[in-house]
């Protein structure tokens, strides 16, 4: 493997060994054609089955129009058989992330087809998203696999769509050692921990070695940098806009407070009002006296 050119190490305020699951890290190990038998075989781990050989593609779906949502993916491949591959490591589970998965997903389904092609020349697609914080709390598991089954007789409708989401937080529930060893390593952030994860498999052996070089090369830590800089610019604005939104809701709903507090009491006024004029009138008072009585009563 011919690796990245190799720089002296700086001290410039970030980690060492540049962590795998920022997914600009991520993408550097598993997105370069250079370490294209370290993806087979991650992907092997996660799928379950024996692959011979990929091709990696272009991450960037294609807008058909352009009003289209542009959708980039951190890894894209396509298997020897045809299926097709969309990996992402996230950081932040935001509130439309299953969306999200969703969506990347269909658009890699509608991307395979072009004017008259038949359908059932689709191959499946397999979404495999590597999370830093727990998605589903219900689940007791480190790797959660769905498709589509019959709700009652969970028969599969078909393989065309297979997401697998893999939870960085539970790797010590996970029960395919495999698995469990690039998860880790994915996971690592100190030297140690890397070394002990990448002396038990030749293939995160040789995703070390070329993190370590990545690391170590000063074009690719600033990269890091500039990443982390505007992911922590997103965040500011986002939690900026949070709090403006609280804010305002806040100012909102004292103003709507004090209007229907008004117009709750005008009405209950006039409620009572009436009720005191029917038994005012039923107590055998002319309806000329009412109305001297709490017309004037209005006035004042």
């Amino acid at each position: 493997m011919k690796h990245l050119k190799e720089n002296s190490f700086e001290n410039d305020g970030l980690p060492k060994i540049l962590p795998p699951k920022k997914d600009i890290v991520f993408k550097a190990i598993f997105g370069d054609e250079r370490n294209i038998d370290v993806l087979r075989e991650f992907l092997e781990a996660v799928i379950g089955k024996r692959i011979k050989n990929l091709r990696l593609l272009d991450p960037i779906n294609k807008q058909r129009s352009e009003d289209d949502k542009l959708s980039i993916l951190d890894v894209k491949a396509e298997l020897a058989n045809g299926e097709l591959v969309n990996i992402e490591m996230q950081a932040r589970n935001t509130p439309d992330l299953r969306s999200r998965i969703s969506y990347y997903s269909g658009r890699s389904l509608v991307d395979q087809m072009g004017v008259g092609d038949d359908y059932s020349k689709l191959k499946p697609v397999i979404s495999i998203n590597v999370l830093e914080k727990t998605l589903f709390k219900k689940s007791k598991k480190c790797h959660n696999i769905f498709s589509m089954f019959e709700e009652d007789e969970r028969f599969r409708f078909n393989d065309l769509q297979i997401i697998h989401v893999l939870d960085l937080s539970r790797i010590n529930l996970e029960k395919n050692e495999t698995l469990s060893d690039w998860l880790s390593f994915i996971n690592s952030e100190e030297e140690e921990d890397f070394v002990m994860v990448a002396q038990k498999n030749k293939a995160i052996n040789t995703a070390f070695d070329y993190l370590k070089i990545m690391s170590a090369d000063k074009e690719q830590r600033m990269l890091y940098e500039a990443r982390l800089k505007m992911q922590r610019d997103a965040q500011s604005f986002e939690n900026a806009a949070r709090q403006e939104g609280e804010r305002k809701g806040r100012r909102e709903g004292r103003i709507e407070g004090k209007i229907e507090g008004k117009i709750e009491g005008k009405i209950e006024g006039k409620i009572e009002g009436m009720q005191e004029m029917l038994a005012f009138l039923k107590s055998g008072r002319s309806l000329e006296e009412a109305q001297k009585k709490f017309l004037s009563r209005e006035k004042v």
